[in-house]
């Protein structure tokens, strides 16, 4: 239970919930367009899959490959629309991972407020950039990196504070698993340029190389480790 963190990890994720609340006031008051309906369902269709999927990692940690479908997300939802995205990605991990309701409630705000800020970075570079498909290249490799780091930052904290990992310790920037997500989350790119050109009905076609890249990920992290515990018995 929510207990039996400490009060000042309590009071963190409080704080997350509540700038969560604020972020989706301002967004509101910004009057976002929302996309067709179909495309909704498409881009949260396929990223409920795929967040259903995580990829566990050490230290209280897993990786996803629904990054890019949160950045297209981030550049083309209203607000209500990215709330329900937010929610049943999560709804749909919950479902096979069972995770503590606080834990879950965290994560919904912390992919909230990331992905509000990715959006905020997508409008920004496409507004000061000039108008090309190179520019809407461009804005969403910036929300993808915006969406990373915040995220990051966010985990950072809850996991300091309720775990006792400092960000050192829990191996959230270390460059080989920071650039992995930077990597699947870049993949947006080509993505978003295709949806923009030809249709979001392009997502079906596109997002087969993240649910290729599952198992490599998983080699990635598992791998190393069972060649450690290997070289262990060995020995």
């Amino acid at each position: 239970m929510i207990r039996e963190l400490p009060a000042y990890a309590r009071v963190y994720l409080a704080s997350v919930a509540l700038l969560a609340l604020l972020s989706g006031t301002m967004l509101a008051r910004a009057g976002l367009p929302a996309t067709l309906a179909v495309n909704f369902l498409i881009v949260t269709g396929f990223a409920m899959v795929a967040h259903s999927f995580p990829v566990p990692a050490p230290r209280h940690q897993s990786y996803q490959v629904t990054l890019p479908f949160i950045v297209i997300a981030a550049a083309s939802f209203s607000l209500l629309q990215l709330v329900a995205f937010t929610v049943l990605i999560h709804a749909a991990e919950q479902l096979r991972a069972r995770r503590r309701w606080y834990i879950q409630c965290f994560n919904v705000c912390n992919y909230f407020l990331s992905a509000a800020a990715a959006g905020v970075a997508y409008r920004q570079a496409v507004h000061v950039l000039p108008g090309s498909l190179v520019a809407e290249a461009e804005a969403a490799l910036a929300a993808g990196c915006v969406f990373v780091l915040a995220n990051r930052f966010l985990l950072a904290g809850a996991l300091w504070l309720a775990r006792g990992l400092s960000p050192a310790r829990s191996s959230l920037f270390e460059p080989e698993l920071l650039a992995t997500d930077l990597i699947i989350t870049w993949i947006a790119a080509p993505m978003l340029l295709l949806a923009v050109i030809l249709g979001m009905w392009t997502v079906l076609i596109s997002s087969g190389p993240l649910f290729l890249a599952r198992p490599a990920l998983v080699h990635l992290l598992e791998g190393p480790a069972k060649a450690s515990q290997a070289e262990t018995r060995a020995a």
